[in-house]
């Protein structure tokens, strides 16, 4: 289909149907049609469009350099510090170079402001204070994002009545001056949250006619990728390239709205329609499995017709949910040593995963040389025995931090720095014994002052001298003044895991994000006008132990030195990571099916209120119904998957409980699937 150039180009459709090769065939066309010396402005819906995007483009034509592609935040905050000094100047401010804060950080500087200002009737509305301070600045950045001035939150919470107290006018206005103190604290030190780079953006620079002639300048098209899950001063960015008859394409997935709740505002990005040409797309009926079981699976769940087998589903069920865990485990191993299926071609797909869960899986997979790769981790980095054992170093090192250790994480760390050359058995002795537990000056004692050192293992021995003298060497530089707090993490890296060539995945990605929350910490401190690195280090030890940061780094490599396994691995991935990710594979694995969470939003709390289609007065309420949200999860799975979906099913949950949730109705035939089970078979469900 040739390209309509007098007027851009909707294209819409359910997942896999072809949209981002329809796009990207566009673009390449603009690109070789194209005599302009601009570029542009390429827009995908996250990291991993972006790069799926990119390789199609380059599969198209290699030859043809494709502009700039960015998510919509990549392009906001790029251009906000861009263009800083010039919404300084709007604002009055004083000048600093912006400093980005991650959302952890800003929870804890918010939770510190506001300190003398969160009443206990205001916590106890959100239940916990982390809860409160957490909600407040959701709040801010749902509006941010849909293009509301802070200045109006107060007034919707209000109007809507989502909080849902008496008292709704007095906590409404609260919550309100807080995001305004919090607003003008941050601006006045530079420090830029996510909430705030959306509005300093959306409020100020978008509006600006020396940025819109900016834009001008520099780009000629606009192209977006699923910007179903865009938010709504996304869509003011494309009104304003289409209202200047400048050209664009669009994609838009009817089954997708991964990110609605979470910023994104699918019915308003949909206004960009009206200006286009819509070209509709359906899904390839020959490659996809969805599309031959997604009508009997949608019936049943809605309970259209009596249960039968489908064919391209299979069932694992058991009674308890260990049972579960271990005969799916053994199934994929089974699968995959006997050339069925590739480790790479396998997704584990969970509404929740728990510790157990992943654990489980992860130690049985692992003991049969299968790696298993978590998809977006975001378990906090502090559950990692790697960095507790850092952290435990770092309180030895600097002194005055001996009341944030117990003899438990020396005996930790000694496992975990020796490269378990010492055993837990031996680390528990060494710690009894060569331990001086010390509120100031807590420190390693010589072997001699175990009685029966002898005990010890050759290789015990030496690597408990060998960390006890590489302690003493760093104590020694750190008083003589080489106590940069950055440079003592990197040098402890170095030297106890750089030499590890069996890191996996997980853990290599958990110490590349520790650096780089260290460095993120380290400069917001200098920013605040905090020197003292012993200081730092203290304050960086409280706040990882919270648990509130995640493994989930940069995707470029900070710590070079770190290796990285290559081995090809099963997917495991929350429901919202593998749909946000739009990735595929040719076996799905639907964990705990009939959990409830299967029909639970993951919207954040009154999300509804901040959508451009919001009315006063109108009454909030989820913005997708039970059914309607597993409908278009189920869609979406199923047009994911090439060959089979095994539902994995356990009549009682971890707690015991029944599951009887939404999808449980999909588990079909459970008594005669539960005996093949039992026997090492799975059911093959046919028609």
């Amino acid at each position: 289909m040739s390209i309509i150039k007098s007027q851009p180009i909707w294209i819409f459709g359910n997942s896999c149907c072809g949209k981002t090769t329809r796009l990207a065939s566009i673009i390449s066309h603009w690109l070789e049609k194209s005599s302009s010396l601009k570029k542009p402005l390429i827009l995908c819906s996250n990291e991993e469009g972006r790069k799926t995007l990119t390789d199609t483009l380059l599969n198209i034509n290699p030859h043809h350099y494709s502009g700039k592609i960015k998510t919509p935040f990549a392009v906001i905050i790029e251009d906000v510090i861009l263009f800083y000094p010039l919404i300084i100047q709007e604002l009055g401010i004083k000048a600093h170079i912006p400093l980005k804060l991650r959302p952890e950080t800003e929870q804890e500087l918010a939770t510190q402001l506001w300190k003398t200002s969160l009443t206990p009737e205001l916590v106890g509305i959100f239940g916990n204070k982390y809860t409160c301070v957490r909600r407040i600045l959701d709040f801010m950045q749902l509006a941010a994002s849909g293009g509301i001035p802070p200045e109006e939150i107060s007034h919707r919470l209000y109007q809507s009545m989502v909080l849902n107290i008496p008292n709704n006018q007095e906590i409404s206005d609260l919550i309100g001056k807080l995001i305004i103190t919090w607003r003008q604290w941050s601006l006045e030190r530079g420090l830029l949250s996510y909430g705030l780079i959306y509005e300093l953006y959306g409020r100020y620079l978008l509006p600006n006619t020396y940025y819109q002639s900016y834009l001008m300048d520099n780009y000629n098209a606009i192209f977006g990728d699923d910007v179903d899950d865009y938010p709504a001063i996304a869509g003011d960015l494309g009104k304003f390239f289409l209202k200047n008859n400048l050209f664009g394409a669009f994609t838009y997935n009817n089954t997708g709205k991964v990110r609605l709740g979470l910023n994104a505002d699918a019915e308003y990005l949909k206004e960009l329609s009206h200006f286009c040409h819509q070209e509709s797309l359906l899904l390839n009926q020959i490659d996809s499995l969805g599309i031959k079981v997604e009508k009997s699976v949608i019936d049943l769940l809605n309970n259209n017709f009596t249960p039968k087998k489908i064919i391209g589903i299979e069932s694992i069920v058991t009674n308890s949910r260990g049972e579960l865990l271990t005969k799916m485990a053994e199934f994929i191993i089974e699968s995959i040593n006997s050339g069925k299926i590739k480790p790479e071609e396998v997704v584990i797909i969970v509404p929740g995963l728990d510790e157990i869960a992943r654990y489980t899986l992860m130690n049985i997979l692992n003991s049969n040389d299968i790696e298993i790769k978590p998809l977006n981790e975001q378990r906090p980095i502090i559950t990692s025995t790697s960095v507790r054992s850092i952290l435990t170093l770092l309180t030895l090192i600097y002194e005055g931090n001996g009341k944030l250790i117990d003899k438990a994480m020396i005996a930790e760390m000694l496992v975990i720095l020796s490269q378990q050359k010492i055993d837990l058995v031996r680390a528990g002795l060494l710690t009894d014994y060569c331990y001086y537990p010390d509120a100031k000056s807590p420190r390693l004692l010589t072997i001699e002052s175990f009685p029966r050192w002898d005990r010890l293992t050759h290789q015990s021995l030496e690597s408990f001298n060998n960390i006890k003298e590489w302690l003493e060497n760093t104590q020694i530089n750190v008083k003589n003044g080489q106590n940069h707090l950055l440079i003592v993490i990197d040098d402890i890296i170095k030297h106890f895991f750089a030499n590890i060539t069996d890191l996996n995945y997980s853990q290599s990605k958990t110490l590349r994000e520790f650096r780089e929350t260290a460095q993120h910490f380290w400069q917001i401190q200098q920013r605040l006008g905090n020197q003292n690195n012993y200081d730092m280090m203290t304050k960086l030890v409280t706040l990882l132990r919270k648990g509130t940061i995640t493994a989930n780094p940069l995707p470029m490599e900070v710590i070079p030195f770190l290796k990285q396994s290559s081995k090809k691995a099963v997917t495991i991935a929350s429901v919202y990571q593998y749909r946000s990710y739009r990735s595929h594979h040719p076996w799905q694995f639907w964990l705990d099916v009939g959990s409830h969470l299967w029909s639970q939003s993951s919207e954040l709390f009154a999300s509804s209120i901040f959508l451009k289609s919001w009315q006063s007065h109108s009454i909030v309420s989820d913005t997708l119904t039970e059914n309607e949200l597993v409908t278009r999860v189920i869609q979406d799975l199923l047009a994911r998957v090439t060959e089979k979906v095994f539902l994995c099913h356990s009549e009682l949950d971890i707690n015991g409980k029944e599951q009887i949730g939404k999808l449980s109705t999909l588990v079909i035939d459970t008594h005669t699937i539960k005996s093949k089970i039992m026997m090492g078979d799975s059911c093959f469900l046919s028609s």
